[in-house]
């Protein structure tokens, strides 16, 4: 049996329960952090992942969100704490992991909000079980297939993870998941220098992951069916998931809202870690525990918190 970690994620206050479920077949590590304070009924916020970097690259957000929410994140099969199998790694299959970690943990809907991979999985989520969402929140979406000109590049990485391990690709991963300000700035050393540890750390078996999410099938046919209110946050600077890519997202969910990060990567809610928590917040409060339809006038968190 994998041990529980010995290092927890960063929190403002009180400590997460960390727990394997039993998952559609499979050992899925969860953690389950914090509560709203006595007297309010903040909706739960699920945290899904992306490609490469586990739950850990939530770990800002479990620290600002905590106090006023339950916080769940999981690690997605084949990353990760969790179960590592050679198959049931497709998207759609991991999305219906997620619905059953929210249905065993007694959650009837949640906030959900999804990084880059974890946005293609959020995206299913919403579409096929719409009354589990009360609002998506997406980081460098895309509902199209893996771009063309991009696959020989990813095909080779993934060759050589499944070979060598992702340690001979670090420089290139990081290059993935941030911009070129994150990866320049002086000030911000020690967190680069974080998550190059972890990424030289990850093991062979995420070819697999990655090789799922690079074949991914185009999901635009599903976006119409999203009718939780959805905000999006796209890196100028994001070189897998262009603006371009978020802005078809948007137009194909009814009432969606970009919210444009200059100077960030891939990576926004690391990168740009507080604004990115302080425009979520405002998003978060005006859809927290009532039900909203896109088409109903909300605060734009756009206009704020990205400067």
């Amino acid at each position: 049996m994998t041990a529980l970690p010995r290092t927890a994620p960063l929190l403002h206050n009180g400590r997460p329960k960390m727990r394997y479920l039993d998952v559609n077949g499979a050992r899925l590590f969860v953690t389950d952090t914090g509560e709203p304070p006595s007297g309010e009924t903040g909706t739960p916020i699920l945290f899904i992942h992306g490609l490469m970097l586990a739950s850990e690259s939530w770990r800002a957000q479990v620290a600002h969100f905590a106090p006023t929410h339950r916080v769940i994140t999981f690690d997605l099969r084949g990353q990760g704490l969790s179960d590592k199998p050679r198959l049931g790694l497709g998207l759609d299959a991991l999305a219906e992991d997620a619905v059953e970690v929210l249905t065993q943990l007694g959650i009837e809907a949640a906030h959900v909000v999804g990084f880059s991979m974890g946005s293609f999985i959020a995206m299913r989520l919403a579409a096929r079980h719409p009354d589990l969402v009360r609002s998506l929140t997406l980081v460098g979406p895309s509902a199209d297939a893996e771009e063309a000109s991009n696959l020989p590049r990813y095909r080779l990485l993934i060759a050589i993870v499944r070979l060598f391990g992702p340690r001979v690709v670090t420089g290139a991963m990081l290059k993935i998941l941030f911009g070129k300000t994150f990866l320049a700035d002086p000030a911000v050393r020690a967190e680069r220098e974080h998550w190059r540890g972890i990424l030289r750390r990850l093991p062979r078996s995420l070819h697999r992951a990655a090789a799922a999410s690079a074949g991914r099938a185009a999901i635009h046919d599903l976006l119409p069916l999203i009718k939780a209110p959805t905000l999006i946050f796209s890196g100028s600077e994001d070189r897998p998931i262009s603006p371009a890519s978020a802005a078809r997202v948007r137009d194909g969910i009814r009432g969606a809202q970009v919210v444009p990060v200059p100077g960030a990567g891939h990576a926004v809610m690391i990168e740009r870690a507080e604004t990115f928590n302080t425009v979520l917040r405002l998003f978060l409060q005006d859809h927290d525990g009532r039900q909203d339809r896109p088409d109903q006038p909300t605060r734009n968190p756009a206009a704020r918190g990205t400067h």
